[in-house]
């Protein structure tokens, strides 16, 4: 659909995720990993501009490594290269999203090569790069604003929805895979699967415990966070658990989605707290709505999962490349087999939708330790509950076999770094930091920013 069509009716929406259909030989993964800046000596947010600035490091990214900028004013604030781009969060975190890849070793190579053009870039400039959840030393006053009118509008209203929103916006880090999909029926299928499964996930890769320098009573203060940002586009969605959901359903919640802004030229318009759907009807400031607005829009809501035309599962926090790739063999065994992806869906479809809520919550402070409260279904035996820990391992070994199944044994090495992770008594990463911040790292920043930038890290 042409990006400048005016939407004549809400049905003809349903069409950008029709064609996103693709058939079993064609799909791939992509992987999209967040890191943040600090100065190496002091564990503090780098700024945007200046000698050592993230702007120096996209610049030299350009020069040296091929990828061409695009930005606002002069101003460099993303890279592309082929299918592959570079982006800013909002208080400067860097983030590889990387192209679709048919084996999980062509996305390790992107990502590795990716991390090590960078790092060899920053170290010069007394710059490491942190894979973790949180900025876990720099208060939030002091980290800069990337000069980008997209966030400019979202940081005046996002506010005003959650008390943490500026936290998100600036601190946070996470890494995503997206998962292709067949057609209508098979997309919703991984959608409510992902957003199912969405806590068990962020228990395992909780990596967020430390704020301005001390223990923060969570283990993944990210998510913790992202709850607290705005209800209108975060979190779970009720509707996901059905198994008659459609595309129909999630374009009726996007269309009631305020709005954060409407671009026409070089103009970013703040729209809030107009809907879609408002839009679509009566316009906005002499503006139609048209296909390219919609498709915009549909960045702006942030939820676990969401939909564009593929499956974009979130919800982790940042850690070390190998991390990442664990994650999207994880997500390819259980949602690229058919056998993996209906024993998945069995291990968590017992739950109301304010079970999965709840524990969603209780995640963020307890990780893999949280316990399982489901009213029907499998929750456990003997006691009536289990923990996630128990769940994750259920997942990881159905994750294995549904890689194999596949044909991709060779993938499972991948998985091996979860396994050790659930093994000894279940913990994440966030429990392994917090150890060494309170042991032989003695409290000290540096020490810190050498361990959390080492792109050989376990995360275990």
């Amino acid at each position: 659909m042409d990006p400048e069509t005016v939407i004549a009716r809400e049905e003809d929406l349903l069409e950008h995720f029709h064609i996103g259909g693709k058939t079993r030989d064609r799909w791939g993964i992509g992987v999209e990993y967040e890191r943040l800046g600090v100065h190496r000596d002091t564990g503090r947010a780098i700024p945007y501009e200046g000698p050592a600035s993230v702007e120096t490091i996209l610049r030299a990214l350009s020069e040296r490594r091929g990828w061409t900028p695009h930005g606002e004013e002069g101003r460099i604030l993303s890279l592309e290269r082929g299918t592959s781009s570079v982006t800013l969060e909002p208080g400067g975190q860097l983030e590889l999203s990387g192209a679709v890849h048919a084996t999980l070793d062509g996305a390790h190579r992107e990502l590795l090569e990716f991390v090590s053009d960078v790092d060899e870039i920053s170290r010069p400039l007394g710059i490491a790069w942190l894979g973790v959840g949180n900025h876990p030393i720099t208060p939030l006053s002091a980290i800069p604003w990337i000069p980008k009118r997209r966030y400019a509008i979202m940081r005046e209203y996002l506010p005003t929805r959650g008390s943490l929103a500026r936290t998100m916006m600036q601190s946070t880090a996470c890494i995503q895979v997206n998962v292709d999909y067949l057609d209508e029926r098979d997309a919703m299928d991984k959608f409510r699967t992902a957003m199912a499964l969405s806590p068990l996930l962020t228990a395992l890769y909780a990596n967020s415990p430390l704020s301005e320098g001390r223990p923060n009573g969570f283990a993944s203060y990210r998510s913790w966070v992202w709850r607290h940002t705005d209800p209108d586009r975060c979190g779970l969605l009720p509707f996901a658990f059905r198994e008659d959901a459609s595309f129909a359903d999630y374009v009726q919640y996007a269309l009631d989605v305020p709005m954060f802004f409407v671009v026409r030229g070089d103009r970013w318009i703040p729209a809030a707290p107009t809907t879609f759907r408002t839009f679509i009807r009566e316009g906005f400031q002499g503006a139609r709505a048209t296909h390219g607005d919609f498709r915009l829009h549909l960045t702006t809501i942030f939820t676990e999962v969401r939909l564009k035309q593929y499956v974009e599962v979130r919800g982790c926090d940042s850690g070390a490349p190998e991390s990442c790739l664990a994650l999207a063999a994880l997500w390819k065994g259980l949602l690229y087999d058919a056998t993996a992806h209906a024993e998945a869906w069995k291990v968590v479809r017992g739950m109301t939708f304010e079970e999965r809520d709840d524990l969603h919550a209780r995640v963020c402070r307890e990780g893999p330790a949280a316990r399982l409260r489901s009213s029907g279904g499998r929750s456990g035996s003997g006691s009536g509950e289990a923990t996630v820990r128990d769940r994750l391992v259920d997942l990881l070994r159905i994750a294995r076999a549904g890689l194999e199944r596949q044909g991709a044994a060779g993938e499972t090495g991948y998985l091996d770094l979860l396994d050790r992770r659930v093994g000894d008594g279940g913990s994440c990463p966030a429990d392994s930091l917090l150890a060494e911040w309170e042991g032989p790292l003695r409290r000290d920043p540096r020490a810190l920013v050498s361990v959390l930038s080492n792109p050989d890290r376990a995360d275990v």
